[in-house]
């Protein structure tokens, strides 16, 4: 990538230079890139590349309209040989030098500009933009809209246009090995799949066709290796017990290989690869939907092409399956194919490009402050650049050693921006709760490098050149007499002054605003009430295995349940399939059905969460009856079903939660009958910032099917004493030795990574809002400061003249403010542009809410008065002697 940026800029050469010389310069360039060793040798190496470029383009384009100068580059002081750029080297760092604050202050305005930037789109780059690391990465694809059953991918495997097939089923399984029993996470593939991805094993072998017959063994992940067994050599051939059964391995993937994202395996980490075993006949069940179907195209096609295949596919299952294969109208159930690529980023990519827009804002603002100091930089060196003309400098060669100076700030503010970078990616990976896809190699390569290079350079250049050059424009004879005041005051330096502050106000005003809003909406969430007990509740997540029947299921979790109640200082326990916020984010859980009817009239569009849960669930999380009570043990083994109901629900179908009490419910396909004997207090089941779900609680032991997932809960009363957590998975192994806890969190942790999302977006735009606020701040500050000096003989007249110093010093301030206020004005209306690509972030808000953008505008205003009134308050204490005295 950074080659090929080379020979994009090889462009700015003149096109004979280029058409002879052009490919040896690339060439020459790409062996030096292969040679180099290490991160800080490459680094030097395309910085010093990408810097020198420009300088060679504008020597060979001199010569070709100019000519070469017969006294030689050395003795022509306008030249632009390489010697001249070197003496303007020199000369740019001793002037540099002598200005440390001024190069200080640009080189870090630079290096936080583009080390934020530079952090952000190492990010994109590495999760959105770079290519999957597979073969013919750009012809994979999968079966969206969730997943499917085995009788679809039996279809798919006659489509001409994919030339092969996988499908993959996840799920966690339990490991009984040395010490205490592990949970790990297991991916069951098809024949092709690990082929597909350009797996290749590290010891032993993949699978093969045979496998399939007799599918236990196991592939185990390099991580899994390391990480469970030691890497341990003589792995090959061993028998381990995985959910009760006995499984060998035999073979170990290599390191380099990377597993499928989320979208594919579960959670994008697989510990161990195992045949599907074909022979499990609800496999091919339309109903059964458990397999994630990938494929590679042919080469030359498109997906179009293969959608129209798949859409045939989907219409010959729709009527031969026309019940299960079919939508509410009648239309064939969709199974689309999209890019692999595509889906494996589309749910960070509005996220990444909204962080990507804000430090692209921030980084604005950095430069604005950037033309700020060049802007009083070139002024203060009007005289210094009339005498050097008077000495004979051409105006190429003023032009020459601003520009030097220029590249010297930009090169080092790169340097910094770089530093910045990598300590703001370690932070923002290891902070980030939301898990990103493909970030196992994010790191600042040679292709950031490429582009933290290119910023950096055309950053300093845009915003600093233009401000100086105006440092080379005036009349040469007022210059050296020192008698031109226009020249370091004139209106047209201070309408650039004043538009600079006024698009600094606005940028910051975006920042702060959208950094309110977020703020704002992690608040309003915080306030919820959750519906549930939070504090004393502590959970085990359990996955049972080795029940052949949902009595079976039943009998070992109330074992369980009771062991965990009996431990010392535990008040009650309870489990279910699931427990509120161990699942945020999520619109359903295990369970689910649309089907529900009251007096044979069906009801449509309804999502209920089927919730099959012990007595010690609601009294463990002390969820509130609102009307009626929970069943009793009679009850949860008789006819109809009895059941406790959501207060939402009831109100959605009985009007009110005292009207639900004792009425029946079909639920489900077979339309099973359930009587209502209590409606329950609505729980934030799947975060604060989500709707309460419709919930029907059953008992757990009208359980249908057997389910390798149990949540437990209990609740204690007062602290929970030391060492806790290994206390209540004591308790689990002595009614379940094999089976792992390795998952024991409060339910005040829950909630708090509920959250987590909508806390560090309210940081992290915070961060930015604080930064461009303060930079704002700081180039107001500074234009006054500037101004206030540049007027101080005429302050000094008015005050001799009677002027107050009040008067004198309210007109400074109010230069500020109305500068801020036209800023903000532009603001405004940047913020609710801006708005409307974080409305999906928004909780309880609109992204115009009024209360939040007069909030910012108000801070914005405060900082501009105190930026405005620190140099009034010099203004104003000018001392008119001393200033008639030095005239």
């Amino acid at each position: 990538m950074v080659l090929r940026l080379y020979r994009m800029m090889l462009w700015l050469l003149p096109g004979r230079v280029r058409s002879e010389d052009g490919e040896e310069i690339a060439w020459v360039f790409g062996e030096l890139l292969r040679t180099r060793r290490g991160f800080v040798s490459h680094g030097l190496l395309v910085v010093k590349a990408f810097a020198s470029l420009p300088w060679i383009a504008a020597l060979e384009w001199k010569d070709r309209f100019v000519g070469s100068s017969p006294q030689g580059p050395d003795r022509n002081p306008g030249g632009w040989g390489m010697s001249q750029w070197t003496r303007n080297l020199r000369y740019a760092l001793r002037t540099l030098r002598r200005s440390p604050a001024f190069a200080f202050t640009t080189v870090i305005l630079l290096g936080l500009g583009v080390g934020a930037v530079t952090t952000i789109f190492t990010v994109v780059d590495h999760v959105v933009l770079r290519p999957l690391p597979y073969p013919a990465a750009e012809r994979l694809l999968l079966i969206d809209n969730g997943s499917h059953s085995g009788l679809v991918f039996r279809e798919l495997q006659g489509i001409a246009t994919v030339e092969r097939w996988g499908a993959a089923r996840s799920e966690t399984a339990n490991l009984v090995w040395e010490g205490d029993p592990i949970r790990i996470q297991e991916t069951k593939v098809s024949e092709d799949f690990l082929s597909l991805f350009g797996a290749r094993p590290a010891l032993g072998r993949l699978l093969v066709p045979d496998d399939f017959a007799d599918p236990n063994v196991v592939v185990i992940s390099h991580g899994a290796w390391q990480r469970i067994f030691g890497s341990a050599p003589d792995i090959l051939g061993r028998t381990l017990r995985v959910d009760g059964a006995s499984v060998m391995v035999v073979g170990v993937l290599e390191e380099a290989f990377v597993p499928p994202e989320e979208e594919i395996t579960y959670g994008g980490v697989t510990d161990f690869w195992r045949p599907i075993d074909w022979s499990f006949e609800d496999l091919f069940d339309p109903e059964t939907h458990i397999l994630e179907i990938v494929g590679r195209m042919a080469p030359g096609l498109t997906l179009a092409d293969v959608n129209l295949e798949v859409d045939r596919v989907a219409a010959d299952l729709a009527r031969r399956h026309p019940d299960q294969m079919t939508d509410g109208e009648g239309n064939p159930y969709p199974i689309p194919a999209a890019s692999l690529q595509e889906i494996t980023t589309r749910r960070v990519r509005a996220g990444l490009g909204l962080l990507l827009g804000a430090v692209s804002i921030l980084l604005l603002v950095a430069c604005l402050n950037v033309a700020h100091l060049f802007l009083a930089r070139g002024l203060g060196r009007v005289r210094e650049m009339a005498v050097r003309r008077a000495l004979g400098a051409g105006t190429s060669s003023l032009i020459q050693q601003l520009l030097v100076e220029s590249l010297v700030l930009g090169t080092a503010g790169g340097a910094v921006g770089v530093g910045l970078a990598k300590l703001g990616l370690e932070s923002f990976l290891a902070l980030n709760p939301g898990r990103l896809p493909r970030t196992g190699d994010v790191a600042v390569d040679l292709r950031i490098l490429g582009f933290t290079a290119a910023v950096s350079v055309g950053t300093v250049l845009l915003f600093g050149m233009v401000p100086a050059l105006r440092s080379i424009g005036h009349d040469l004879t007022n210059d050296l007499k020192g008698s031109s005041r226009g020249s370091t005051s004139g209106r047209g330096a201070g309408r650039m002054r004043g538009a600079l502050v006024i698009a600094e106000v606005a940028l910051s005003l975006v920042l702060v605003a959208q950094a309110g809003l977020l703020l704002r909406s992690f608040m309003r969430a915080q306030t919820l009430d959750p519906g549930i007990r939070v504090g004393g509740v502590w959970t085990i997540p359990l996955n049972p295995t080795g029940v052949a029947s949902p009595e079976e299921y039943v009998l070992a979790m109330d074992e369980v349940e009771a062991s965990l109640a009996a431990v010392p200082g535990v008040s009650s326990a309870g489990y279910s399939l699931t427990l509120p916020f161990e699942m945020t984010g999520r619109g359903r859980c295990c369970w689910m059905t649309s089907r529900l009817s009251v007096d044979g009239e069906g009801f449509q569009g309804l999502r209920l969460l089927l919730q099959p849960v012990t007595e010690g669930f609601f009294r463990t999380l002390d969820i509130p009856m609102v009307s009626g009570r929970i069943w009793d043990e009679g009850e949860a083994v008789g006819e109809p079903w009895p059941a406790v109901i959501s207060e939402v629900l009831a109100i959605e179908i009985f009007g009110s939660a005292q009207a639900a009490v004792g009425r029946t419910m079909g639920v489900g396909g077979d339309g099973t009958q359930v009587l209502v004997t209590g409606v329950s207090g609505d729980t934030h089941h799947f975060g604060l910032d989500q709707d309460p779900p419709l919930f029907v609680y059953l008992p757990i032991e009208k359980l249908p099917f057997t389910i390798p997932m149990a949540h437990m809960a209990v609740s204690v009363q007062g602290e929970a004493p030391p060492g806790w957590a290994r206390t209540l998975r004591e308790a689990v192994w002595e009614v379940a030795p094999q089976m792992p806890a390795p998952t024991v969190r409060s339910m005040v942790d829950w909630i708090e990574r509920s959250t987590a999302r909508r806390r560090f977006d309210s940081a992290l735009f915070g961060t930015f809002g604080v930064v461009a606020l303060l930079l704002a701040a700081a180039g107001l500050y500074g234009t006054l400061l500037f101004t206030v000096g540049q007027r101080r003989r005429e302050l000094g007249i008015r005050i001799a003249l009677g002027a107050g110093r009040g008067s004198v010093e309210w007109g400074v301030v109010s230069k500020g403010v109305t500068l801020a206020i036209l800023g903000s004005g532009l603001g405004l209306f940047g913020s609710w542009g801006m708005g409307r690509f974080i409305e999906s972030r928004l909780f309880g808000l609109e992204p115009t809410d009024p209360g939040t953008l007069l909030g910012a505008v108000a801070v914005l205003m405060m900082a501009a008065f105190l930026a405005s009134w620190l140099p009034a308050r010099r203004a104003a204490r000018v001392d008119p002697m001393e200033v008639l005295r030095e005239e």
